[in-house]
C-alpha cells in the first residue's frame, strides 16, 4: 500500500515541530514582503507557528514604504554605504512609514488561522520600546544624521511578553538615552535580538529565494566559515553581503541556525522549518551534514533505520543486545540534527583488514549521496587505523560496491575469524574487497 503524501510529509515534519515547540525564533521581514497577498500568506504561517507553541519575535523593515513617502514628497533618498542618510524630515516620514507598516502587520495577524477550531481567538501582539539606539555618527566624512545603530535589546521585557503567549513586533526605530529617535536597520535589530535572546533561529524573509552566488544560483547550505569566504571573495550579490554577515554574526554568537528565504513563495517559511530540503539558504556555525560515532542513546534510531532492511533480507538481523554491545563500531550520519544513515566498521588488526557492514540510509534520503559519504568515512577510518584492505559482504547491493572501486573476492580472502562466521552463517553473501594501499589518481 502506498503511503499518502500527506502522511509522509506529516511524519517528516513531526520531529521539527516537536523540536521547535517552546523555542524562540526571531524573524526579520523585508519591507517588500509587507503588502497585499504576500503579507496575508506570511501572517497565516506566523499564526500557525504560534499555535504550535513557537515563541516569535518579528522585526519588520520599512525601506519600501519610506521610499514611497519620499517620492510623494518629491525627495530623492540619499544613501551612504548602503544605509539611508536620515535628516529631520526623513525621520518624520520614517515614523509615518513604520506606523503604517506596524498596523498593517497587526491587522493581518489578527485574522488568525483560516478554518481554525479556535476561530474567535486572535493572536496577541506586543509592541514597545524594546530597542534602545545610538547615533551612527559620521562615516567617511558623511554625517548619517538620525540613522542609528542598536545600543541594547531589552531582553527581560521581550521574554516577559513571549512567556505570556504574545508575539513581539519590533519596528526599525529606537530611542537614545537622550530621548532622540533613530532610524535603524531591520537586519541589525533582528541580529541583535536573536543574539540577546539566545534564539534558536534567526530568519530573514526577503524577495530573492535566498543567498545567491555571483551567477544568480541559490546556495542552500553554508557553514559560517564558508559564508565568510564567499563574502571576502565577493562571490555573492553585493546587496546581500550585509544580510549574510548578520547571519554569520548570529551563528557565531550561539544562535543555532539562520535561514534566508523568499516571502514570494507561498508557504516558504513552513517548508524551510519543517522539511529536510527547505526552500532557501540555511547558515550554521558547523557543516549541516555530520558523521559521528554512535552512542547508546542512538540505538532506538538505529533500530528504526535498519529494521526494514533486515525484514527485506538486505541486512543481517541484529538484536538490541548486539547493538548495545557493539555500539562503538557504528557511525551515524546526521543532517541538521536528524539521523539519516548509519554504518559499522569492524577491524581485524592482525590481518590489516576492516569490514564495512550495516550500511543503511533512510528511504526519504536515498538519492542524497549519503551512502557515498558513509563509505568515504569508513575508508578514511580504516586508513587511519592502518588497514590495508576493506571488505564488505552483500546479498543485494553488489553493483553499488563494484561501481565504487571494490572487486569481487572469495571466502579465502576473509580473515580466519570472519571466514568461520561466513561459512557457518548460511547467507552466502557476495564478498567485495577494496585495496586501501593503492595510490590515488
Amino acid at each position: 500500500m502506498t503511503t499518502p503524501a500527506f502522511v509522509r510529509d506529516f511524519r517528516e515534519a513531526a520531529p521539527y515541530i516537536n523540536y521547535l515547540r517552546g523555542k524562540t525564533l526571531v524573524i526579520g521581514i523585508a519591507s517588500d514582503m509587507l503588502e497585499g497577498r504576500v503579507l496575508q500568506s506570511l501572517a497565516a504561517d506566523i499564526n500557525l507557528l504560534a499555535s504550535l507553541g513557537v515563541k516569535l519575535v518579528l522585526v519588520h523593515g520599512s525601506r519600501r514604504q519610506i521610499n514611497a513617502l519620499d517620492r510623494a514628497a518629491g525627495i530623492t533618498p540619499e544613501y551612504h554605504d548602503g544605509r539611508r542618510i536620515t535628516d529631520q524630515a526623513t525621520l518624520e516620514r520614517t515614523k509615518q512609514a513604520c506606523g503604517i507598516v506596524r498596523f498593517d502587520i497587526e491587522a493581518a495577524l489578527s485574522v488568525g488561522m483560516a478554518h481554525s477550531l479556535q476561530r474567535g481567538k486572535r493572536l496577541r501582539i506586543a509592541s514597545g520600546n524594546f530597542v534602545s539606539a545610538r547615533p551612527y555618527g559620521i562615516i567617511n566624512g558623511i554625517n548619517m544624521g538620525y540613522t542609528g545603530r542598536v545600543r541594547k535589546i531589552d531582553t527581560e521585557a521581550i521574554r516577559q511578553q513571549l512567556d505570556s503567549g504574545a508575539v513581539v513586533l519590533i519596528s526599525p526605530l529606537g530611542a537614545s538615552l537622550s530621548g532622540k529617535t533613530y532610524n535603524l536597520s531591520m537586519a541589525d535589530i533582528a541580529e541583535a535580538a536573536a543574539i540577546a535572546l539566545s534564539a534558536e533561529k534567526l530568519i530573514f524573509i526577503i524577495e530573492p529565494e535566498g543567498i545567491l552566488d555571483d551567477s544568480g544560483n541559490l546556495i542552500t547550505n553554508l557553514s559560517s566559515q564558508e559564508a565568510q569566504v564567499l563574502i571576502k571573495q565577493n562571490k555573492i550579490r553585493t546587496d546581500q553581503c550585509r544580510l549574510l554577515q548578520s547571519s554569520v554574526n548570529a551563528v557565531e554568537n550561539q544562535v543555532e541556525r539562520t535561514h534566508i528565504l523568499s516571502g514570494l513563495e507561498d508557504g516558504s517559511l513552513i517548508s524551510e522549518l519543517f522539511t529536510r530540503e527547505g526552500t532557501g539558504t540555511s547558515i550554521a556555525q558547523a557543516p549541516f551534514i555530520n558523521i559521528r560515532p554512535a552512542a547508546s542513546s542512538d540505538i532506538a534510531d538505529l533500530i528504526s533505520l535498519i529494521r526494514p532492511l533486515e525484514e527485506q533480507g538486505i541486512l543481517v538481523k541484529r538484536s538490541r543486545e548486539y547493538l548495545e554491545d557493539h555500539i562503538n563500531e557504528f557511525f551515524i550520519l546526521e543532517h541538521d540534527r536528524q539521523i539519516y544513515g548509519c554504518v559499522s566498521l569492524k577491524l581485524y588488526s592482525e590481518h590489516l583488514t576492516g569490514e564495512l557492514a550495516c550500511l543503511a540510509v533512510s528511504p526519504e534520503a536515498r538519492d542524497s549521496g549519503y551512502g557515498k559519504l558513509l563509505l568515504e568515512h569508513i575508508i578514511n577510518q580504516s586508513k587511519a587505523a592502518g588497514m590495508a584492505k576493506l571488505i564488505a559482504l552483500s546479498t543485494h547491493t553488489g553493483d553499488w560496491f563494484t561501481e565504487r572501486g571494490f572487486s569481487v573476492a572469495q571466502p579465502a580472502d576473509l580473515p580466519a575469524e570472519r571466514r568461520e562466521e561466513y561459512e557457518a552463517g548460511g547467507r552466502k553473501s557476495n564478498i567485495f574487497s577494496l585495496n586501501l594501499t593503492a595510490p590515488e589518481n
